[in-house]
């Protein structure tokens, strides 16, 4: 008798867990409607940028490679006034193979002293993740004004491991998203790991020396950034579907403010630096991500933007779906933000669009 009792409460564990699997992998959910602000376009057919961030004056950088899984990226920069995009060239280069490797999360952080920008991109080599500093370079010519990244430093830190997405607070002070446990050359580890939803992933904050773990037992935690007044941060918990607020302390130590759910794969954050209005890439059919990193069957990838309107207090007033598509046109939407009135969205490998909003 017991031996029953025991094998019926198994299986209604079991069953239970695969519903409720289920239901997170959003099997079911292929229908989407087209959703776009305006007219869209198409301004780079291939390479993605995984992570945009805007500079102000219609200026946009991107990360680029991070889906094509091996060799160098690139960092690009859009005017979305001419709607050109160009590389940009990396003056001092180190002469490392590891230099670039799979650029991630991006951050630009302007230096009130010097009025330049640095732009902080965290890469991913095969044995541990990196920063690579570079300041922004502008050059009057008598054809224009020509831009171009110069290399200034590498930081590394022993607890950089599947990092996912970075906000600079000051020089080379940052908070960090650790994503995940395994590298995805630990393949079957890394499978378990995602197959049993551990919520192993946190944030760090490096203080200019090294590491340290702020938050714990966050499930896949993807975006961060931080309000216009430094005081809250945020952070994109992309395996819970949610958008988590911090209070920010004096000392860089986080607490936990708020928690929304977001009903969606909520990927890269970036803030209005004048509203503090979230725009957030996302991937509203969980499923569809999962086959695509582990290269299944071959789905269409959806493409989702939200909004996210904020109280003066730095907390959600109301979540907006902004942009949509089945991924027959954009495919995996990592990222998104408002340059001077247009929505710019980036992918993880393929496209970057960009949509007037009307």
């Amino acid at each position: 008798m017991l031996g029953k009792v025991v094998t019926m409460v198994s299986a209604a564990v079991l069953a239970k867990f695969i519903l409720n699997y289920m239901d997170w992998l959003d099997v079911g959910d292929t229908f989407m409607f087209r959703v776009q602000p305006g007219d869209c376009r198409t301004v780079i057919h291939d390479g993605g940028a995984e992570d945009v961030t805007d500079l102000g004056e219609g200026l946009v950088i991107m990360s680029t490679g991070l889906g094509l899984g091996k060799g160098q990226g690139k960092m690009k920069l859009l005017d979305v006034n001419t709607e050109r995009v160009t590389e940009l060239e990396i003056m001092d280069a180190p002469g490392r193979d590891d230099f670039m490797t799979l650029p991630h999360g991006i951050y630009a952080w302007k230096d009130q002293e010097s009025g330049s920008w640095l732009i902080y991109v965290l890469t991913h080599p095969a044995d541990k993740d990196m920063i690579e500093v570079f300041e922004f370079i502008r050059t009057k010519r008598a054809r224009g004004t020509m831009y171009s990244l110069k290399y200034l430093r590498t930081i590394t830190d022993p607890n950089f491991k599947n990092m996912n997405d970075l906000v600079v607070v000051g020089r080379d002070q940052f908070y960090i998203t650790k994503f995940w446990t395994y590298r995805p050359v630990q393949y079957y580890q890394l499978v378990v790991e995602v197959m049993t939803m551990r919520h192993w992933g946190g944030v760090m904050f490096y203080d200019g020396r090294r590491a340290r773990s702020v938050v714990e037992g966050l499930f896949q935690p993807n975006g961060i950034n931080m309000s216009p007044d430094g005081k809250m941060v945020y952070v994109a918990e992309f395996g819970n579907k949610r958008l988590l607020g911090y209070h920010r302390s004096i000392n860089n130590n986080l607490s936990p403010a708020w928690e929304e759910y977001a009903d969606t794969l909520v990927d890269n954050i970036e803030v209005d630096a004048d509203t503090g209005t979230l725009w957030i890439g996302c991937h509203p059919v969980n499923y569809r991500i999962i086959d695509d990193m582990f290269g299944l069957f071959g789905y269409a990838l959806p493409s989702q933007v939200i909004r996210a309107e904020m109280t003066s207090d730095g907390r959600v007033a109301e979540i907006q779906e902004v942009f949509a598509d089945d991924g027959s046109r954009l495919y995996g939407s990592t990222a998104a933000t408002n340059a001077s009135g247009k929505l710019v969205i980036g992918t993880v490998s393929r496209q970057a669009m960009i949509c007037d909003m009307q």
